[in-house]
């Protein structure tokens, strides 16, 4: 990578994201699923289980900000890979982890570990919060709209 790339914060951030999007496709790709399925599968299991909400079609549109045509396209192909159920009930359907996807998601949570580590290799515990805090500061500045 050339310097004037290393100080692009811009142009940082997005190599960082396709990098990580390209592992956690990878780690995905043995269970038949991408990464966008993958995060929304952990999305529907931790509001399921540790929340203990229902999750609906319009609770991923809204998170994952996609329109709902993606949304559906996504929940039919995950349901027909048997990773997610859903439960038809007036007046939205509920969407549920199967068997399978619980246990995908056992298998992966190690992975996220792992990733993590590798992640924030060499960072000492100061570093690793103080990124966060900067990284967060960055995400409100930008969720603050165009003024």
């Amino acid at each position: 990578m050339n310097q004037s790339r290393r100080d692009d914060i811009i142009f940082l951030i997005k190599y960082l994201g396709k990098l990580l999007d390209k592992d956690l496709d990878a780690r995905l790709s043995e269970f038949d699923l991408t990464g966008q399925q993958g995060r929304i599968l952990f999305f529907i299991a931790k509001r399921t289980n540790i929340c203990k909400l229902e999750v609906h079609q319009n609770d991923i549109e809204q998170e994952f900000h996609l329109s709902k045509s993606t949304v559906s396209g996504l929940v039919k192909r995950m349901e027909k890979k048997g990773v997610i159920s859903i439960e038809k009930q007036h007046p939205y359907a509920v969407l549920r982890p199967s068997e399978k996807g619980e246990c995908i998601i056992h298998q992966l949570i190690d992975k996220k570990t792992d990733v993590d580590n590798k992640l924030m290799d060499g960072l000492t515990k100061e570093q690793q919060t103080i990124l966060k805090e900067e990284l967060n500061k960055l995400i409100e500045n930008m969720e603050g709209g165009n003024e």
